[in-house]
């Protein structure tokens, strides 16, 4: 199968490495008479990376494994949609690139209508299990929460409040995300797969950023250290975003905006989650 990869960052790299490595033909940023476009770029580039290959892109199917809200707070399916007519599939899970590399037994989900079965038989191998759904925006919306609520979980986890509180919020981010992607029209069974809580206990990217603010280090000596930004920390803000435009209550996520971008106080953290 000829597959592009959009996005060459830790993980459209090791997506790249790992479909080459099952005998698929893979070329990076080259859309021309490609069977099936990958795309792994931040959230916040998906719509821009594919419309840069508008003119090249026909009836290749879509796959993004991108997760997140545009910055405007829109679903990635609803934008893309509005400018593409083709079969769009969603590929989540709780894949970290170092593992899928190793050759580390994995697993996701991929939504999407009636083309994923074919998808599924294209990337699936002895170490990639893919499971499948029809719950698109489900998905979308776990994925995209999911980068967001592991800041959270992972400041908690830093501060050393224990087990039992790192427990409290970890429950409490998973009815937060369930809430809101049944709203968005996500079903409630979801986000408790492969790409809602199975990402979630992941130790990412994301989860280490919010562990090292946890212990009280300033955002910018973290990232410094990091190879790239982890996208939760873009999302945060498209995220709230999201449920301003729609009118969603999302006391998690607006706690942690305070705590990100207007310096709130991480000790105060406790007295707060009580009441979310």
């Amino acid at each position: 199968m000829k597959i592009t990869i959009l996005g060459q960052g830790v993980f459209g790299s090791s997506m790249a490495s790992y479909l080459t490595h099952i005998g698929h033909s893979v070329r990076l940023d080259e859309v021309k008479d490609s069977e099936a476009i990958f795309v792994c770029t931040s959230s916040n580039i998906v719509l821009s990376s594919l419309l840069k290959f508008k003119n090249e892109i026909s009836n290749q199917k879509i796959i993004i494994c991108s997760k997140g809200f545009t910055e405007d707070g829109k679903l990635l399916s609803e934008v893309l949609r509005e400018n593409f007519k083709n079969e769009l599939f969603f590929l989540s899970g709780p894949t970290l690139a170092d593992e899928l590399n190793k050759e580390i037994f994995s697993g996701m989900v991929l939504a999407g209508g009636g083309g994923k079965e074919e998808i599924k038989k294209e990337i699936e191998s002895e170490n990639l299990y893919i499971e499948t759904s029809d719950d698109i925006i489900g998905v979308e919306v776990s994925s995209a929460l999911k980068n967001v609520f592991t800041i959270f979980i992972g400041i908690v986890q830093g501060m050393e409040c224990g087990q039992n509180t790192n427990a409290f919020v970890f429950s409490k981010a998973i009815g937060e995300m369930k809430n809101v992607g049944v709203v968005l029209g996500g079903r409630s069974e979801t986000f408790l797969g492969l790409a809602g809580v199975g990402d979630l206990f992941l130790i990412s990217r994301n989860r280490l950023l919010g562990i090292e603010i946890g212990k009280g280090r300033k955002i910018d000596d973290v990232l410094k250290e990091m190879k790239s930004t982890p996208g939760g920390l873009f999302d945060i803000k498209n995220v709230k975003a999201m449920a301003q435009r729609l009118d969603i209550q999302i006391p998690f996520v607006e706690l942690l905006y305070k705590m990100i971008f207007e310096n709130y106080p991480i000790n105060k953290v406790k007295e707060v989650i009580k009441k979310c």
